[in-house]
């Protein structure tokens, strides 16, 4: 097994993607101009990124036992990506989304977690960690009680063996689990939260001081998604900002999952040892590539 592998601990879902021109008034109707099931889920996102972009790189989540599972497996293991740590529970249903994207770009969504309500499996994930060199952390994977204390004891087991770690800590997660991340940071080497995670955890909305309270809790440094507006990057001693990435005549066709593949273009960048400044420009060209990408990570996994 390459020491150089990346794990990824989070979550896989299925979502519904549906392109309408405006939300409707409950009750009310919406015809969808263009519909289709997609893989997603913020840790399976930047863990399929991540191997598209040639770094060896294995998911630690959970599936159900029914056909979006096979769905899911399908894709992922096309992508090259390994799944030896990927479940699939008996009973359960695999996480499931309904995502209504409107012409502005906003996106609103339903759906239920299913499996990945549980944690991963303990001793299988433990025992690899040796064998990481990276480790990255999907906020969404701290929301159970089981969840985030093995998740704690993986983050500081592979602290201890040098392992170095990234955090993306979720809307949910922010909202409703902030002190568990918040307890995170000082074993964390790179947080990738975005403006709205950063404005929920720090209780502020100014960016300065936000960025300041997060290096303050320990965190080696802050990678911050602005969206149209680029990404931040600041250590306490480096600081520099990065412009979103764009093409001329290049359609946004969905964001869902455009910071997750961010964070693995920046992972690629800065475990290769670029300068930040660089590694926000990689994180970028990945999200970029996403949100241009008619059936998101499905059209990067077929164009591979």
């Amino acid at each position: 097994m390459e020491k150089d592998t990346v794990l990824v601990i989070g979550d896989i879902n299925i979502d519904l993607a549906l392109h309408a021109e405006k939300y409707p008034p409950e009750g009310g109707e919406a015809h969808a101009d263009q519909a289709g099931f997609r893989l997603g889920g913020s840790g399976c996102a930047t863990a399929v990124c991540l191997s598209l972009l040639g770094l060896p790189t294995a998911l630690a989540a959970n599936l159900g036992d029914d056909l979006f599972a096979d769905f899911a497996l399908e894709h992922m293991r096309a992508s090259g990506l390994d799944d030896s740590l990927v479940r699939r529970l008996p009973g359960q249903q695999t996480g499931f989304f309904m995502i209504l994207v409107t012409p502005d770009g906003g996106r609103t969504m339903f759906g239920g977690r299913g499996a990945n309500r549980k944690a991963p499996e303990r001793e299988t994930l433990l025992e690899r960690l040796p064998h990481v060199r990276h480790l990255h952390v999907s906020g969404y994977t701290l929301q159970e009680d089981g969840q985030h204390a093995l998740v704690r004891e993986a983050v500081e087991k592979a602290r201890g063996l040098g392992v170095t770690l990234s955090l993306d800590p979720g809307v949910c997660a922010s909202e409703h689990n902030g002190e568990r991340l918040r307890g995170l940071l000082r074993l964390v080497d790179w947080f990738l939260p975005s403006r709205e995670e950063l404005a929920l955890l720090s209780g502020s909305e100014g960016i300065e001081k936000g960025i300041a309270d997060m290096l303050a809790l320990g965190c080696g440094a802050v990678a911050l998604k602005l969206g149209a507006d680029g990404s931040r990057y600041d250590d306490g001693e480096t600081r520099c900002g990065a412009p979103a990435v764009m093409e001329p005549g290049a359609g946004i066709i969905d964001t869902t999952c455009a910071g997750d593949c961010f964070n693995a273009g920046f992972l690629q960048g800065v475990l290769a040892g670029e300068a930040p400044g660089e590694a926000l420009r990689m994180g970028g060209e990945a999200a970029f590539r996403l949100i241009t990408a008619p059936r998101g990570l499905i059209s990067l996994i077929n164009d591979s």
